[in-house]
């Protein structure tokens, strides 16, 4: 028997600030370890830091961003919160652009190290 899959949409956090200077383009990201919410719906936060081994932005549709602790893997962060519920999705990820740090939640404000900062040097939180 099949199913109808409902999903509700609304608007989000807005970290982006000065959409003129920013360069944002689609990619594919997933998270395996992410844990589902009382809703049974996964999600990688907005401004989550995403990368990939060997990643360069024109096979930005062949290879699948994850979200990294580890400041070398670092390659942009993630403009929305992303639904990862079904695995890989299309999503917008930010490589350039000014990211407003305090609206982010305080548990992805904590991954901006000084080593994370360094690693994305075209990313200012202001």
């Amino acid at each position: 028997m099949a199913f109808i899959k409902t999903r509700v949409f609304g608007t989000g956090r807005e970290i982006l600030t000065n959409f003129s200077h920013a360069l944002t383009l689609s990619c594919m990201v997933q998270d395996t370890n992410a844990v589902a919410d009382s809703n049974g719906v996964k999600f990688i936060k907005a401004g989550t830091p995403l990368g990939a081994t060997g990643f360069t932005v024109r096979d930005r549709e062949k290879t699948v961003l994850s979200p990294v602790t580890d400041a070398s893997q670092a390659v942009g962060i993630a403009m929305h919160d992303i639904n990862v519920t079904d695995g890989v999705v299309r999503d917008t990820v930010i490589f350039r652009g000014d990211v407003v740090f305090y609206n982010m939640d305080a548990d992805v404000q904590k991954l901006f190290t000084a080593d994370m900062e360094k690693a994305l040097p075209q990313i200012t939180l202001v």
